[in-house]
């Protein structure tokens, strides 16, 4: 497997096979007998942004106070690599599915026709 042509920009999908979002970086950690070791991936805006342009990545640092942190999903919890990444997790866990509840709640229930 190639790390970064296999895992990187690839979509992600929950358990239910919901889309949860794009792999935006990858997360390396060191083990003890010095060998590198998957240990994340990565999704969020501020992953994304720091991989294209270091520069606007401290400018959207600097000027966003409600940028959001990654999300990471532990390597441990990938369960396949093909044409999606499957991760055994629920979206309702992750930051997508938690805003998608809000517009729910908050916006849709409100829209005639919404609460289906």
């Amino acid at each position: 497997m190639y790390l970064v042509r296999d895992v990187l920009d690839k979509q992600v999908v929950d358990r239910r096979q919901a889309r949860i979002g794009k792999v935006d970086g990858i997360v390396l950690s060191v083990e003890d007998n010095g060998r590198l070791k998957v240990a994340f991936i990565e999704m969020g805006t501020l992953t994304l942004v720091r991989r294209l342009s270091q520069r606007l990545y401290g400018w959207m640092l600097a000027f966003s106070r409600r940028a959001q942190p990654p999300y990471r999903i532990p390597w441990s919890k990938i369960t396949d690599i093909g044409i999606d990444i499957e991760a055994d997790i629920d979206d309702s866990e992750t930051p997508l599915g938690q805003a998608q509840e809000w517009l729910r709640e908050h916006i849709l229930s409100h829209i005639p026709g919404g609460r289906s």
